[in-house]
């Protein structure tokens, strides 16, 4: 009578990457709001004059997590441009200037705008620790990949790694 050999179970794989997924996700999560708690707490630092060319789609300015525009003037010496004529938007710590007007087109403007300086490193450990993990994502199709072809191999194994071959009628009976 032949034993029969039951398949493998993928439960326990699709189980860990779920649970690996879930403590990514949550360690991620408390990263970001740990430090984003914190950004308010560090310094500012102003730039002066940044030379910009604002269009109708938006320039961005050079330092990331700006906390406001102070004013903005048109290179030309026309003096300070009203804040009417242009909007500030903030995503991700990224400001955009975009210009709602043609008036002030022609000539690059400077502007003048806060930022957080975030070399702190009650700042910029959990930033860069949640950045780490956020390259989990990249792996996942990798990891998922070596599971499959982890099962592919052991289904093969044990369709046909575990022969008898006493009993084949070609080789030595141990």
């Amino acid at each position: 009578m032949e034993e029969k050999k039951s398949a493998v179970d993928l439960t326990d794989l699709a189980i860990g990457i779920i649970i690996l997924g879930i403590v990514v996700t949550i360690g991620v999560t408390i990263l970001l709001n740990v430090r984003d708690a914190r950004l308010t707490d560090l310094p500012t630092v102003t730039t002066t004059n940044e030379s910009i060319s604002p269009t109708d789609t938006g320039a961005a300015l050079t330092d990331v997590w700006v906390s406001g525009v102070t004013q903005c003037e048109n290179a030309s010496n026309i003096g300070v441009i009203s804040t009417g004529n242009y909007t500030v938007s903030i995503t991700n710590g990224v400001a955009t200037i975009t210009n709602l007007t043609d008036e002030f087109s022609l000539y690059p403007w400077n502007c003048t705008y806060n930022w957080y300086n975030t070399s702190r490193e009650d700042w910029a450990l959990p930033n860069n620790a949640s950045l780490g993990l956020a390259e989990f994502g990249n792996w996942f199709d990798i990891i998922v990949i070596v599971g499959v072809a982890a099962v592919i191999l052991a289904l093969i194994f044990m369709a046909f790694g575990n022969r008898d071959i006493g009993q084949s009628g070609g080789g030595v009976a141990y």
